[in-house]
């Protein structure tokens, strides 16, 4: 039998895929990330966020 007549998967259609993949879940995360973030709270003292899913979330301290 030749090459020709082989039948299978051609490896650069699978490394394509699977760059592919990784890039739909790369920007899936970042896209999560950016409306995850509501409010950013950065003032002497305090510091926090504010986030659709978990409220609110502050820390109060001293300056460094």
């Amino acid at each position: 039998m030749t090459d020709a007549n082989r039948s299978g998967t051609n490896p650069v259609l699978v490394v394509l895929l699977a760059l592919a993949v990784i890039a739909a879940g790369v920007l899936g995360y970042l896209y999560y990330q950016k409306q995850r973030e509501v409010v950013k709270i950065d003032v002497p003292g305090f510091e926090g966020t504010i986030t659709k899913d978990d409220g609110v979330d502050i820390k109060v301290g001293k300056d460094k």
